[in-house]
């Protein structure tokens, strides 16, 4: 039942769609996209000797009324995939190997501009993959040292990566009636990847005493209703880890500053 219900949702979904999926599922599972090339090579082996036998037959089966891509297309939607896979891996080990201040802000710069490039294109998430890793090498800490030259550039990259994030998990995108439901699904994991994201930073900066933080309101810019419980769950776990200090007398000036923080996220989040 199951197996028709998604036949019937694959057949009304349109070429961008159907693309779109595949792209997900290799990002999700890097491993498929040789079976899937493989896969793809046999149906346009297929394909061809159908042609041959019944010049009739088209290319094409349309199931929704739109043309459907050509299957010898894909392989190079896989090849894309592969190289983007590849883009991202050799930033990574650049940011990782890099010692120097100065050559890791060569290398984050290269970063943003790739990332803003890819944005001028429409290509929003490669960019934001590309700002994924950034982050998530900021928030790995493995060089103290290095951690300014990381924050000074993120906070140069925000206001492109705001931008990026709004347009590409606004409502407006997302509650098209042709989405299809597993891409809606994706997205949303996407997104609260990144609230997860953007909340880890804002703790970091916290304990770093950043007074002005404009993470916690690009977190409610980006969030949906359906995201308050996450945000909400967050802020108050964090405050639970906060140890409970045995002397009234002793103040520690630290702790109290991220738990006023916290509360005052709490006080702004909407209530669903």
């Amino acid at each position: 039942m199951m197996e028709a219900e998604l036949e019937q949702r694959l057949q009304a979904s349109s070429k961008e769609q159907l693309v779109q999926l595949l792209r997900e599922l290799i990002d999700r599972h890097p491993t498929l996209s040789v079976e899937m090339g493989g896969i793809l090579e046999s149906f346009t082996e297929k394909s061809e000797v159908s042609e041959e036998s019944d010049e009739e037959i088209t290319e094409d089966w349309d199931f929704s009324g739109e043309e459907l891509t050509p299957v010898h297309a894909l392989p190079q939607t896989l090849e894309d995939d592969q190289s983007h896979h590849q883009r991202l891996e050799e930033y990574a080990a650049h940011l990782r190997q890099q010692e120097s201040a100065q050559g890791l802000a060569h290398n984050l710069s290269e970063l943003i501009a790739e990332a803003c490039a890819c944005m001028q294109q429409n290509d929003i998430e490669t960019g934001l993959d590309l700002y994924a890793l950034m982050f998530d090498e900021r928030l790995q800490e493995r060089n103290s040292i290095l951690t300014p030259v990381f924050d000074d550039m993120i906070d140069a990259a925000i206001p492109s990566l705001e931008e990026a994030l709004i347009s590409e998990f606004s409502g407006s995108a997302m509650f098209d009636m042709d989405t299809a439901v597993s891409t809606q699904v994706v997205a949303s994991e996407a997104r609260q990847r990144w609230l997860e994201r953007l909340f880890a930073l804002w703790l970091k900066r916290l304990d770093a005493h950043r007074v002005e933080e404009d993470l916690p309101e690009i977190m409610l810019d980006v969030a949906w209703n359906e995201d308050s419980l996450l945000l909400r769950s967050l802020a108050q776990n964090e405050l639970q880890r906060q140890p409970h200090n045995e002397y009234a007398n002793i103040v520690d000036f630290s702790r109290q500053y991220r738990t006023r923080a916290l509360e005052k996220f709490l006080k702004i989040l909407p209530r669903t």
